[in-house]
């Protein structure tokens, strides 16, 4: 399966702030990175980031290997 085809699976924990507000956790279940997040409008762009990391080449000529 190509890289660029394969599911990411996410967990999203969130948890009402005071008012409206929301806070929480999305934890990327293949390596266990957690990020936090506030508020609703954060957790969109959050999940992109997280993507993007997935989707960038490795460091160094030989792709990351030593």
């Amino acid at each position: 399966m190509d890289p660029m085809e394969a599911s990411i699976a996410f967990v999203v924990r969130v948890r009402r702030s005071g008012g409206d507000g929301v806070t929480g956790v999305v934890e990327r279940v293949r390596t266990g990175e957690k990020q936090r997040f506030r508020g609703a409008e954060a957790l969109g762009p959050l999940i992109v980031e997280m993507l993007e990391r997935d989707a960038a080449p490795p460091d160094g000529p030989q792709g990351g290997k030593t």
